[in-house]
């Protein structure tokens, strides 16, 4: 009788087969924000943190059970970067008039000209990049960008934050600023 090899070796063994997994299954939109291998990796981390939990009996359950894991990772993936993509809406609705970068414009522009399927999927791409952009933040900029893009008075969020209005002020200013500095990263990425 042949023992079953211990589970690192089998998650080292099918890591090529979760990678090629991910290719099949991710959809262009969710390889565009985060590569395969990353993916494949990030299935691999969860599947070590599971393998307490596992009970390993044989080869084809480990293979399903790491497959089933790839399935729910690329899921919560897509409804992460889904979330995104909608903050990056409200985000993009804001003051991009006043900024001279072409980029701006040009997203300013977009929204509020002609419709069609080509500038359906400009816009598309653009609310990626907006999400990409957002995502890149600190989670304090990020926040600050997020609740002036849905409107919250600086002095309400001062008060949910216990600052004063003028640091909510100055502190969206910076956030704001720095959101942009990586949107134009992001756009420029992309060429």
């Amino acid at each position: 009788m042949t023992s079953l090899p211990d589970f690192a070796t089998l998650l080292t063994r099918h890591r090529m087969d979760v990678v090629r997994f991910v290719e099949r299954r991710a959809g262009g939109a969710l390889i565009r924000m985060e590569s395969a291998e990353d993916l494949a990796q990030d299935v691999c981390a969860r599947a070590l943190r599971g393998a307490a939990t596992f009970d390993l009996r044989d080869e084809p359950s480990f293979r399903a059970w790491l497959f089933e894991i790839a399935r729910n990772h690329l899921e919560d993936r897509r409804d992460y970067w889904s979330a995104l993509k909608r903050a990056g809406s409200d985000v993009l609705r804001l003051g991009v008039g006043d900024v001279s970068d072409r980029s701006w414009t040009e997203v300013r522009d977009l929204a509020a000209s002609v419709t069609g399927p080509s500038t359906f999927a400009a816009r598309r791409e653009q609310l990626a990049l907006a999400a990409r952009a957002l995502a890149l933040l600190l989670p304090r900029d990020r926040e600050l960008v997020e609740a002036l893009a849905k409107g919250l008075s600086a002095s309400e969020h001062a008060e949910r934050l216990g600052l004063t209005t003028a640091a909510v002020e100055s502190a969206r200013k910076r956030a704001l600023e720095r959101f942009r500095k990586t949107f134009k990263l992001v756009v420029g990425q992309r060429g």
